[in-house]
């Protein structure tokens, strides 16, 4: 017998619709150690890595990140740097830092008591509605909603056009949500919703079939093709960009300068793409580099492009050695790097050039281990090999 579907926004759902999904969580949910060893510590951790970072990539870091620091005092307490080279390679650095200060902050009103609510984890800084909801319903069992964007897409399918453009935006989303939400398991419920977005209601290509509530969906066995073919025209095409990174040594040593500074000077032909790089890199320290200068579309014409850059760059204290390349995706930028070394004459005790920003004459065997970017990670991996 098929379910029934779900009705306008607002009037209650069909029986069933919460005991389907929740049986489909509990036998299909992806094991995470965030789920394994549940705390509202652990879990308000867990959420603000997850933020625009997929599954697999923080996994290795929560556990890391849990280690070192396993309450939030101990998270209070931590030298800034320290948190920030626990973190480095996870990007969107700003989120260390709204974490160290949010812990300073329940440590220094409460005493380290973790908020009780969803509306006193908004008042800290880097918890959004989304987290707020996801840490009060998951740590803490409220029935609060956790809308993020997979469960967005998945509750826009639900009610069809009712929750699309031009019908009512983000705010009826979030009543519609709030209403859909159980007094029982309202945690397990916002997971399952969100793991239904994750694994099953792709944006292209969903997966209707294996859907445990494709029959409470008013869009199910409708959307494959036609959602398929929207989301890759609307996907936004990545930049080939091109930059030239330089590791200044000097006494076993390596350059490393605050994020922020000019782009050294280089005479290249095309306008660059960009040359600010303060916001990406912020509170990072990162080898000195060129600004970032688009590519041709095509990949065999690219390495001829990045060394015309490198024959581009002046102003150099001594002769250049080129390294090697690396591979870097950072937003909307795909980048090629050429990583020249240059030796510095005189003593490592002054910036490389002059007028550059702040920085530290770092020991070239343990540069890598500092709170770098991963753009200069890459470069320093490969200057080490």
């Amino acid at each position: 017998m098929r379910d029934t579907p779900l009705g306008a926004p607002g009037v209650p759902p069909p029986a069933g619709l919460h005991e389907a999904l929740l049986d489909w969580f509990a036998a299909h949910q992806r094991d995470l150690p965030w789920r394994r060893r549940r705390s509202l510590y652990g879990t308000w951790i867990s959420e603000m890595m997850l933020q625009q970072t997929t599954v697999a990539t923080v996994v290795p870091y929560w556990e890391r990140f849990l280690a070192r620091y396993p309450d939030v005092a101990a998270l209070a307490a931590a030298p800034d740097d320290d948190v920030l080279t626990l973190w480095s390679g996870l990007g969107y650095y700003q989120r260390a830092r709204h974490l160290l200060a949010a812990a300073r902050s329940i440590v220094a009103t409460s005493g380290g008591a973790l908020p009780q609510d969803a509306a006193a984890w908004r008042r800290l800084p880097g918890v959004g509605p989304y987290a707020a909801g996801a840490i009060a319903s998951i740590g803490l069992g409220l029935p609060e909603p956790a809308v993020d964007a997979n469960v967005r897409r998945v509750l826009g399918r639900w009610y069809a056009g009712d929750l699309s453009p031009p019908a009512p935006g983000p705010a009826a989303v979030m009543r519609v949500a709030h209403a859909l939400v159980p007094r029982q398991q309202p945690g397990a419920w916002n997971e399952a919703l969100m793991e239904l977005g994750a694994t099953v209601c792709l944006p292209r290509q969903p997966q209707c079939a294996a859907c445990p509530v494709a029959g409470f969906c008013r869009s199910a066995g409708a959307l494959a093709a036609a959602d398929g073919s929207a989301a890759a025209r609307e996907r936004p095409r990545a930049l080939a960009v091109g930059v030239v990174l330089v590791v200044f040594r000097a006494e076993g040593r390596c350059w490393l300068e605050a994020a922020g500074g000019r782009p050294l000077a280089c005479v290249a032909a095309a306008a660059p793409a960009r040359t600010d790089f303060g916001r990406l890199h912020q509170g990072l320290l990162v080898l000195p580099m060129t600004a970032w200068y688009p590519l041709p579309t095509s990949p065999g014409d690219q390495g001829g492009a990045l060394t015309a850059l490198v024959g581009a760059l002046g102003g150099m204290p001594g002769s250049a050695t080129r390294l090697g390349s690396v591979r870097h995706a950072i937003t909307r930028y795909r980048l090629q790097g050429a990583v020249l070394a240059v030796d510095q004459p005189g003593p490592a005790a002054r910036p490389p050039l002059p007028d550059r920003p702040a920085g530290v004459w770092a020991d070239a065997g343990r540069a890598a281990d500092l709170h770098v970017s991963q753009l200069t990670r890459k470069a320093l991996h490969l200057f080490r090999r």
